[in-house]
């Protein structure tokens, strides 16, 4: 899927939309444009390509479920702390070497999915 067919998707996602599947699609990247989709609570990014994440996705605040496990990911933004809603985080097979200390504020989340990845250590109130 080119960047452009995903922005399309996007564009003519109704304002109801709270569930997209964009997984096994060789994604390298998200558009800004990500953000518009506020209503989502379930965004599945599975086996993808992904190195980073767009700081828009900060503006998926009603998100509960975030699944990007089986990417290239290297490190996640401390924005990620903003997605207050989110209760399951799926993270495992990325190249991930550490999480961002602001992690620890998601206290909704249930569920943190980091297996097979680079972790050298986890913020200090994750591990306690």
């Amino acid at each position: 899927m080119t960047e452009l067919e995903l922005i399309k998707i996007i564009e003519r996602a109704t304002i109801k939309l709270t569930r997209l599947n964009l997984s096994h699609n060789q994604l390298t990247s998200l558009p800004p444009e990500i953000g518009q989709l506020t209503n989502l609570k379930k965004l599945s990014l599975l086996f993808n390509q992904l190195r980073r994440l767009p700081l828009e996705i900060v503006h998926l605040s009603n998100l509960k479920t975030l699944e990007i496990g089986h990417n290239q990911l290297r490190s996640l933004p401390s924005e990620i702390a903003e997605l207050t809603n989110l209760t399951t985080l799926e993270l495992s097979q990325n190249q991930l070497r550490s999480l961002p200390p602001e992690i620890v504020e998601l206290t909704n989340l249930t569920e943190l999915h980091i297996r097979d990845n680079q972790l050298t250590s986890l913020p200090p109130k994750l591990s306690s």
